[in-house]
């Protein structure tokens, strides 16, 4: 039996070196420089240092792999995400995790995590705000930091019963600061949901892990009975692995990165044209080596009969470019071509087919990032004794919709004809941007009947007072 709660699970730690490839890739070339191969490994000397610092140096790093997440998260956040919530729950869309990150900045940041891991974390916690009330904040994990987790059957639900995450905050020393290795353990015991953070009692981080904080936080309806932790997955939401959605393109990004580095190493060696002499006896090697050979235009260059000059000019490495072409198309295939336009002409319907491949894994991380934030917002209005229905939704609409005036008027005289429902009309109006997301249908219809009955302004029993309002 383990009582270190800094144990790790086994399929954590298999996925760590999968989680680190795709971050790397995406952060750019000053992260994977040193994935590239060593030459001549056994040559300790100075002179293959400096040649292996040339070489990837010279490489040439193509980052479609954090090009094409950062295209995904443009489809996904180009329109802004929808948040229903009752009043008190307001303040969430502008400051989510108590540090004044807005919950549309908390949830985009989650979908990058889920795109580049396929995995990450949302914690609900309270704060009592010393008996003014108190509020809850949502706080993010990404997947390194959730290194032990153990589900349950509680009432005849299989519920998470503990979950243990890595913490590194940073204490203050003088005017630096220090950081300092914590564990929280979440925890759901028979009196609901408690949390505690271990820490090293010893001198400078060492000695055993201890207790140093012990947490039941209760809101207005009391402990709940569940342990306010999500996890956020490329698949679902379930605490299995999923895999990383961008972990084959960065793979054959490394490969295409390596290519580059052989293909600008062998022009910098072999790219250069070689002149040559032949036909010369000793006396023309004696007289060209004391007086030197001058090439070019204006310099006309004296041979004995049956002499000859010219340059040796290598044929092109051809075999690492098509390599590179290869890879480079199998990104685009992959996902990249949202952001790097592929070569070969398609019809309109194959672009079509072609994006909606490419989305379809976007949108399903999408909706589990909808449905995690969503959840969370429940346990927050828990916490502050509210029942009402939350909702979170991030746009899952990655092609723009477009209507001219002509199409609208169309829709309009449909509706007045019985077509379809005035609902409806304002569900596509809204999908076409020309309605708010977050306006009801309720808030509209009540913004018209104002309007009809006017500003106000001629409310005289006798309209202008019996006179005329120019005499």
């Amino acid at each position: 039996m383990s009582n270190d709660v800094s144990f790790k699970r086994a399929d954590y730690i298999e996925v760590l070196d999968r989680w680190a490839t795709v971050r790397d890739v995406c952060a750019g070339q000053h992260r994977v420089v040193s994935r590239l191969p060593y030459i001549n490994a056994h040559d300790k000397s100075p002179e293959n240092t400096d040649r292996n610092k040339a070489y990837r140096e010279r490489a040439v790093f193509k980052n479609a792999t954090g090009h094409t997440r950062n295209g995904l998260l443009g489809l996904a956040f180009h329109k802004d995400p929808t948040l229903s919530v009752p009043k008190k729950l307001e303040y969430l869309q502008d400051n989510a995790n108590g540090s004044g990150v807005s919950i549309y900045q908390h949830s985009q940041g989650t979908l990058e995590k889920v795109l580049e891991a396929g995995r990450h974390g949302l914690y609900v916690d309270y704060h009592q705000d010393n008996g003014a009330g108190g509020h809850s904040v949502i706080l993010s994990y990404c997947a390194e930091d959730i290194i032990n987790w153990r589900t349950g059957m509680v009432n005849g639900h299989n519920v998470l019963t503990l979950v243990v995450l890595r913490e590194m905050p940073e204490i203050q020393d003088g005017f630096g600061f220090k950081v300092v290795e914590q564990f929280r353990e979440l925890a759901l015991e028979p009196e609901g949901f408690v949390c505690r953070v271990w820490r090293r009692s010893g001198p400078r981080g060492g000695g055993p892990l201890e207790v140093t904080d012990t947490f039941t936080p209760e809101g207005i309806t009391g402990r709940l009975k569940e342990i306010p932790f999500t996890f956020v997955g490329a698949q679902n939401n379930d605490p299995t692995i999923d895999e990383s959605p961008l972990y084959d393109i960065a793979m054959i990004n490394l490969g295409h990165y390596r290519n580059s580095a052989d293909y600008e190493d062998s022009v910098f060696w072999c790219g250069q044209a070689q002149p040559w002499i032949s036909g010369l006896d000793e006396q023309w090697r004696d007289h060209m080596e004391k007086n030197g050979v001058y090439v070019g235009s204006r310099a006309p260059m004296l041979l004995p009969a049956g002499g000859a000059f010219g340059y040796a000019q290598p044929s092109p490495n051809t075999l690492v470019k098509e390599a590179m072409a290869d890879k480079n198309q199998m990104m685009i295939e992959l996902g990249a071509r949202m952001v790097v336009a592929s070569l070969a002409a398609k019809t309109a319907t194959e672009s079509r087919g072609d994006q909606s491949a490419s989305t379809s894994v976007l949108a399903g991380c999408v909706a589990n990032v909808s449905e995690a934030y969503t959840r969370a917002i429940m346990w927050c209005g828990q916490y502050m004794g509210i029942s009402d229905k939350v909702a979170y939704q991030v746009n899952q609409e990655f092609v723009e919709l477009t209507a001219d005036p002509q199409m609208i008027t169309a829709l309009v005289g449909l509706w007045q004809n019985g077509g379809f429902a005035k609902a409806d009309l304002r569900a596509y109006l809204r999908k076409l941007g020309l309605i708010a997301p977050e306006r009801t249908d309720l808030q509209i219809d009540g913004e018209l009947q104002e309007q009809a009955d006017g500003l106000g302004l001629d409310d005289e029993v006798t309209p202008n007072g019996g006179k005329p309002s120019n005499p």
